[in-house]
């Protein structure tokens, strides 16, 4: 999955496909860290909400 992009990434994580979901979090870690300020339960509502905005998205 490393060759597809994040569009299409979403449209299968929005599908089901939970490597497109962890591959698009993977991708993000770096910038999730950076806002999360080192604060582990912020970094995991980062996550719930980037999960949730994938979900609700419409592609």
């Amino acid at each position: 999955m490393k060759n597809k992009s994040l569009y299409e990434l979403g449209i299968l994580a929005q599908n089901g496909n939970d490597m497109a979901m962890l591959e698009i979090i993977e991708r993000k870690k770096k910038m999730i860290k950076k806002y999360s300020f080192g604060d582990e339960d912020r970094y995991q509502y980062i996550i719930l909400k980037l999960i949730e905005g994938i979900k609700n998205y419409k592609f």
